[in-house]
Order: structure tokens, then sequence, then C-alpha cells
């Protein structure tokens, strides 16, 4: 049995995990309670980016103070002498107020990637403090900390670009360092403030976030025994079409289905059934998330003009028109 070459390895851990995690029901919370969790019956209006850099403003100063005002506030937390907020926090503020579509900046991505890298950070400082020579070896726990937190995010989907900053403190700035296993709730607890800012004031003029854990569909559905089975659509669903004249004629016919006209170029069709991309173009894990991202929402804005509700019926049919 031959193995693949390493260049053509793809692990997707969201096609095994999504089959346990349950579909939304934020649309049965009270309409105050799921506009403020990022639930909207029809399309939201955009605004001018003018109000979005007002916002920004707005957001980066509450959640940051927000967390500095935690912090400096308790008794129990002064106790182990920690920082006033994490550098990494400021990074993450930019994310969360400012792209906030990003799909790096949902709160899987923010709270996941945040404690990850923490207790990545942790285990490799703790690690080389078994070593006399610690403090001549800070800088290669530091690059080794944030080296592993990248790859244990990009494992886990949860990349968090200000995360690898916290796994990089939590080695290399001896205040941080002094926590030990300390930081592992303190970063937490700094992610759900800052989550719980972002949801209270990018809510306001916007939608955030623009997913909790996956833009995929997630169903539920039940067989003819009655037992429950779990059906969802994620990244590894994304169609792939091989170039050349035979392909021209199997795009041609997706996009067709997709309701779009063809022609004979090479095309991404997005619709709320499907996505179908040329078989040579290469998609990274951020692309492939913008694009479900966009399925979602061409999803939703037919479902609202149809008055249509999502069900699992939704997902059956796309799996039946995949098969």
């Amino acid at each position: 049995m031959q193995l693949p070459a390493a260049k053509d390895v793809n692990f997707d851990i969201d096609k095994y995990l999504n089959r346990f995690v349950p579909r939304p029901r934020l649309h049965l919370l009270p309409k105050p309670v799921s506009w403020f969790l990022g639930y909207r019956d029809k399309p939201r209006r955009e605004i001018g980016n003018v109000l979005v850099w007002g916002w920004s403003f707005v957001g980066a100063f509450c959640g940051v103070a927000l967390i500095e005002g935690v912090v400096k506030s308790s008794p129990s937390i002064q106790s182990y002498a920690p920082p006033i907020i994490l550098g990494s926090f400021g990074a993450a503020a930019i994310l969360e107020y400012n792209t906030i579509e990003s799909p790096l900046a949902q709160p899987r991505n923010s709270i996941l990637g945040h404690f990850l890298s923490a207790l990545v950070g942790v285990i490799i400082t703790k690690l080389f403090q078994l070593s006399p020579q610690f403090e001549n070896l800070r800088w290669l726990a530091g690059a080794l900390s944030c080296g592993l937190a990248s790859a244990v995010m990009g494992l886990t989907r949860t990349t968090h670009p200000p995360a690898g900053a916290t796994a990089l403190l939590a080695a290399v700035d001896p205040q941080v360092s002094a926590l030990g296993w300390f930081l592992l709730p303190l970063v937490l607890l700094s992610s759900v403030l800052m989550l719980g800012s972002a949801l209270a004031i990018n809510n306001i003029q916007r939608q955030f976030p623009t997913f909790w854990w996956t833009p995929s569909s997630l169903s539920k559905t039940r067989n003819s025994n009655s037992t429950t089975t779990t059906t969802t659509t994620t990244t590894h669903d994304i169609e792939k079409v091989a170039s050349g004249a035979k392909s021209s004629t199997s795009v041609a016919e997706r996009n067709q289905e997709a309701g779009v006209v063809s022609d004979q170029e090479p095309r991404i069709v997005i619709s709320a059934q499907k996505i179908v991309v040329p078989e040579g173009l290469y998609l990274a894990g951020e692309e492939r998330g913008i694009l479900e991202i966009l399925q979602d929402r061409l999803r939703r804005t037919l479902e609202s003009e149809n008055g249509l509700a999502s069900g699992s019926s939704s997902v059956t049919k796309i799996g039946a028109t995949r098969d």
C-alpha cells in the first residue's frame, strides 16, 4: 500500500467533531437576547467604514479596559502579581472589534485559541524550568512555544494570531511565566470578558459573531429506528472539479444547477447547497472559512426571502445533491 505524499495529506478535525456539535438554537431565544448573540431573522444592513472605525475604537477601549479593571480590582487575582493585561489581548481587540467578520475573530478561535496557546506555553516553560540553565534557554522555550501553539491551533481549527503571543509570553516574560498554571484561568477569564464586550458592542449596528463553532451547517436527523444520527457539512465537502475540456462541461452543469450563467472560464460557484472550486485551486483554512461564511449568508438571505425556516431537511438535500 502506497502512502500519499506529505504535500497531499489533509486533515479536518471538524469532520469528526461536528457530528457531536448541536445545531444552533439562537432563534428560540427572546429576540433581544438572540440579537446580542449574533442571530438575525433577516439580512443585516451594511454600515459605512467610518462607523466601523468608530465602533472599533469604542470596542477596543471598552474590551481592554474591562479586562484591566477586573484584574486590577480582584484581590484573588492580584495575589498572583499578574500583569494588568496580557499584551496579546491588545492584538485580539483589533480582530474582535475591527475585522469582526474574519473567521479568525470568531468565538471558537478567540477563546480556544488563547487557551490552547496558554496551555502549550505553560507546559513548554515548565519542562524547560527543569533545567538549571532555564534563563539562558528562555529564547528557545519561547520559539518552541509559539511554533507548537501555531500547529495546535491549526490542528484544532482555532487559529487566532494574537494567541501566538500568549504562548510566547508564557515562556519569555518572567512575570507571566511566574504565574504557572494560573495563567490558564487568567487567559480564559480575559477571553470571556473580551467576548462579552464584543457581543454587546459589535451587535449595536453590526453583527457578531458570524458563527459560534463553524459556518458549516449542523443538523441532527432520526432514522427509521428512531436512533439519532448526525449529519454535518464541513469544509471537506467543498467540491473540486478537474480542469480541462471534459471538466468544462462538468463546471457548466454545476453552474447551471446553482443558477449561474456558465462559460469556459474556471470559477468558484457558491450556492445555498454547495461550493464548487476548480481542482487546481488550493484554499487555505481561512479562505475556506470565508467561502462558507458567504454560503451561510446566502442561505439565510434565501430563507428570509422565501419565508423558509432552516431545518434538517436542508442538510439532507445537500447530502443528496453531493451524492
